[in-house]
Formats: structure tokens, sequence, C-alpha cells
């Protein structure tokens, strides 16, 4: 996906406010952290664009970070329980 489709794809989904200035940045740190990867989509009709992709490594640690997010969300769950079980 090129960058300017995650940005209409990110304010879809409620996320309306992050702009090239704040993604592109972005991607170049993934990309040299070898998280994700680009390759040129030429196209006859204007400039081509940096289609980019979800490298394995990008995959490993989606997968870390999605577990640790769900660790959280469990420990704040027993978190919220125990205050209204405590008077």
């Amino acid at each position: 996906m090129h960058g300017y489709a995650m940005l209409e794809v990110l304010s879809s989904r409620g996320f309306p406010k992050i702009k090239g200035g704040t993604l592109y940045p972005l991607l170049k740190r993934l990309e040299d952290q070898g998280l994700v990867g680009h390759e040129w989509q030429h196209d006859t009709a204007g400039p081509g664009r940096k289609q980019f992709t979800v490298t394995e490594q990008g995959r490993r640690e989606l997968a870390r970070a999605a577990n640790a997010w769900s660790q959280m969300d469990e420990v704040l769950k027993n978190f919220r329980a125990d205050r209204q079980e405590t008077p």
C-alpha cells in the first residue's frame, strides 16, 4: 500500500489528523529497522509511488506487539474488576 492510501485508511478508521509529515518519517524509520520494505510502483499517468509491505521481521514484531497489548488489556480488565469489587 502506498502512503497516501494509508492516510486514507487511517482517516476512515478514526485517525483523520495523521498527516504525511507524520506518516512518511515513520515509514522511513520502520524501513530502517527492517520492519517494512518498499518497491517503486511506476505509473504512466503520473509519478511513481513507493508501495510499502510489511517484512517477515515486521510481521513478527506486529505479533509480539499485539500479544503485549492483549496482556495489558487483560491486566486492565482485572484491575477494573478488582476496583468494582472493593467497597
